[in-house]
């Protein structure tokens, strides 16, 4: 394979997952580019500033650069335009939500397929599996392109499933970075080529961090700050981990809509002097909080509309660094953690749960130790980004490809 056009939601971003794919495609040699169905992302590994260069944002309904894009494609070849877009419109019919996105992006993808054919792409490759890769599908169809999609969790798989069967059959192959994700899409559509392939980490970058455990228990939580991350769930935690004579420290990294939330449930815990809000973070300056962290939380949960992490990426980026992992049976976690190896799991939603699980480790340093060294030990064999990534250039090139083995945001 020689080039490929990604299509994605905002890019960069600083979970750095498909950044990574990006990158490493370039530097292999790969002409990439990325276009976006939002303005590009402000917030984003600095290693991932060079990425800027290769994106482009083609996603609002309102540019008439895009409703022109349709009409000559209409123009051009209705008799693949016009089946295609009544197909993604009928398969949404059951879902405003679904019906609005796919119509609103109809104009993008008849941006991303003059691309496509004007800069000469091999492939379209959708980097989520609902409007992101509804609008590689129909950009591949319209400019005769191959087209593949990857598959994550929340909003991408959950939140609607209208048209996924359709471009799970049709796609050369579709990866998912969750087993239980890769199963649910293969038994929705048998014929489909459904590839399980985990993310990973960089080994050299967070396998490369010397522990140096912090002299009193301190607890670490890395994401969005959303309700799908269930960190409020950490939060109250705390106050159940206080009343059983426990006090440890939480460092909170990450910035969302939860912010203010979190806050004040700490205060009403009793617990607001043992929580600190450091923000967003990069990897560099993330290094000395795994270092020193006891343990990373994780209490990931699933939401009433569907929204839910898959494997966070910073679960195996702790791991690697040798830090336990406490999360919850719920998403794809306990593919990664195994209970009492490399750390424990917990109900999702249930805050007591969770303190069940941290307590014993907060009184057992020795097994904080013991389980950080295996969970190093778990990240090189099934997790490396550098392995995975050569399934993924496998898959691109058509090649049979075992596909196993770490992180999905």
């Amino acid at each position: 394979m020689n080039s490929v056009l990604y299509v994605t939601t905002t890019f960069p971003t600083l979970a750095a997952f498909i950044e990574n794919e990006v990158k490493r495609l370039h530097d292999r040699g790969v002409r990439v580019r990325v276009v976006t169905l939002r303005p590009p992302g402000r917030e984003y590994q600095p290693e991932h500033a060079p990425l800027l260069a290769l994106t482009r944002d083609v996603g609002s309904p309102l540019s008439a650069e895009g409703w022109f894009a349709l009409l000559r494609w209409l123009f051009r070849r209705p008799h693949v335009l016009v089946p295609a877009v009544l197909r993604v419109l009928w398969a949404s019919r059951g879902s405003v939500y679904a019906l609005a996105g796919h119509a609103g992006y109809l104009p993008a993808a008849a941006r991303v397929a003059e691309i496509a054919e004007r800069e000469d792409f091999e492939r379209v490759h959708g980097a989520w599996a609902h409007f992101p890769a509804t609008v590689a599908w129909l950009a591949a169809r319209l400019a005769g392109r191959r087209f593949s999609m990857a598959a994550h969790a929340g909003a991408d798989l959950y939140r609607t499933q209208a048209f996924l069967p359709d471009k799970v059959r049709e796609a050369d192959f579709v990866t998912a970075c969750v087993r239980g994700n890769a199963a649910m899409l293969r038994a929705m559509e048998p014929r489909g080529r459904v590839e399980w392939l985990y993310h990973g980490t960089d080994l050299a970058r967070f396998g490369g961090v010397r522990r140096a455990r912090a002299g009193s228990a301190s607890l670490l939580v890395v994401g969005r700050l959303a309700p799908a991350k269930g960190f409020a769930d950490a939060v109250l935690a705390l106050g159940e981990l206080r009343k059983r004579g426990l006090s440890p420290a939480l460092v909170v990294v990450g910035d969302g809509p939860e912010r203010e939330r979190l806050a004040a449930l700490a205060r009403h815990a009793g617990v607001e002097a043992q929580v600190e809000f450091r923000g967003s973070l990069s990897h560099e300056e993330l290094l000395p909080l795994y270092a020193s962290a006891w343990l990373l939380l994780a209490p990931s949960k699933v939401i009433a509309n569907g929204r839910r992490d898959g494997i966070p990426n910073v679960v195996i980026e702790a791991m690697a660094a040798g830090v336990p992992v406490v999360g919850t049976r719920a998403t794809g976690i306990e593919e990664a953690v195994t209970p009492g190896v490399t750390g424990a799991l917990a109900e999702p939603g249930d805050p007591r749960s969770l303190a069940d699980a941290i307590e014993p480790l907060l009184r057992d340093p020795d097994a904080i130790e013991r389980m950080g060294a295996a969970a190093r030990a778990a990240v090189r064999e099934r997790f490396d980004a550098a392995v995975n990534f050569e399934r993924l250039v496998a898959l691109f090139g058509g090649a049979p490809v075992r596909a196993e083995g770490g992180g999905c945001a």
